[in-house]
């Protein structure tokens, strides 16, 4: 699982200010956890990182390797139906239920290269295989808190504190 925790004191500071005006500080984290899980999920969407800069281009044998055209960390849905968010009184966390290496491969980034034998085949189009010494998967981040989540998440908190 890749969940990242904002620390950020100035940020932490003014939801607290908004916070303590409500008696059910679970809803505070709701609405936190839902602006960031909508955030995430919209940057995946758009394939930038929560920095706004844009993902690498995926390499061509991915792209012929690929079972649709949905865009990046798309591909089989998998990974974009396990973003989800996680709240109680006291936080909201957004992230990934999956334990698989693709999760940490995509959010960081990878170096691959064969152990037991002297290159890894990777499949090619409906029958090719090509052979490679290494594989180096660039990061694509898409978790975390992103430019401009904090100044939504405090534009939702004071409109729910107006209503």
């Amino acid at each position: 699982m890749i969940s990242l925790i904002l620390d950020s004191n100035d940020f932490e500071r003014s939801v607290t200010r908004l916070a303590v005006r409500v008696a059910d500080t679970k809803v505070v984290h709701d609405i936190i956890g839902e602006v960031l899980l909508d955030e995430t999920r919209e940057r995946i969407r758009k394939e930038q990182a929560p920095d706004g800069s844009k993902w690498p281009s995926l390499h061509p044998i991915t792209l012929e390797n690929r079972q649709s055209s949905s865009g990046m960390l798309r591909d089989s849905g998998e990974l974009f139906r396990s973003i989800h968010k996680t709240t109680s009184a006291t936080r909201a966390e957004v992230g990934t239920n999956l334990n698989h290496p693709k999760v940490w491969a995509n959010q960081y980034g990878a170096t691959i290269k064969p152990r037991r034998v002297p290159f890894l085949a990777i499949p090619y189009g409906k029958s090719g295989v090509v052979f490679s010494k290494g594989v180096t998967i660039p990061a694509r981040p898409y978790i975390g808190v992103g430019r401009g989540d904090e100044d939504l998440v405090k534009e939702m908190l004071e409109g729910y504190l107006k209503v």
